[in-house]
């Protein structure tokens, strides 16, 4: 597949959603624009690691620059998608990987909500995902 589907979406969007490293690292070759947004929500392809916790395909796509901060039509940043779908990486690998590339744990969605504010929702949010997400330096890790 080349170009761009009905969705405004490239195989870059794809791979990054299927932990594909290996496609993303080819695309990204091919010259496709690492923050590439497709046309419906506007998310990126770190948007798309980020939903199904696809941590590999997100690291290379950090490595390339994607953009941390970039903020889809829902008005979330990859930060806040993690927190929603943190089920998708429930050991927080995708979380802190989105912190330690400069994620801003202050930034609001649409709603007004911070990260920690969303994650206070969450049913069953562990309790050191939710400490790394406070203001402030990240807390060393608590787990053996």
């Amino acid at each position: 597949m080349t170009g761009l589907d009905q969705a405004g979406r490239d195989p870059l969007h794809y791979a990054a959603n299927n932990n594909d490293a290996d496609g993303v690292r080819e695309r990204l070759a091919a010259g496709v624009d690492v923050n590439l947004t497709e046309t419906r929500s506007h998310y990126t392809p770190l948007h798309f690691a980020v939903q199904d916790g696809a941590v590999d395909a997100a690291r290379v796509l950090l490595d390339a620059g994607a953009d941390v901060q970039a903020v889809c039509t829902p008005g979330v940043s990859p930060l806040h998608l993690a927190v929603i779908r943190w089920r998708q990486s429930p050991e927080g690998a995708m979380i802190k990987l989105l912190l330690e590339r400069g994620a801003d744990k202050t930034a609001l969605e649409t709603n007004g909500r911070t990260p920690a504010e969303i994650c206070q929702g969450q049913l069953g949010f562990p309790d050191e995902l939710a400490a790394v997400l406070q203001p402030g330096p990240i807390p060393p890790s608590t787990s053996t």
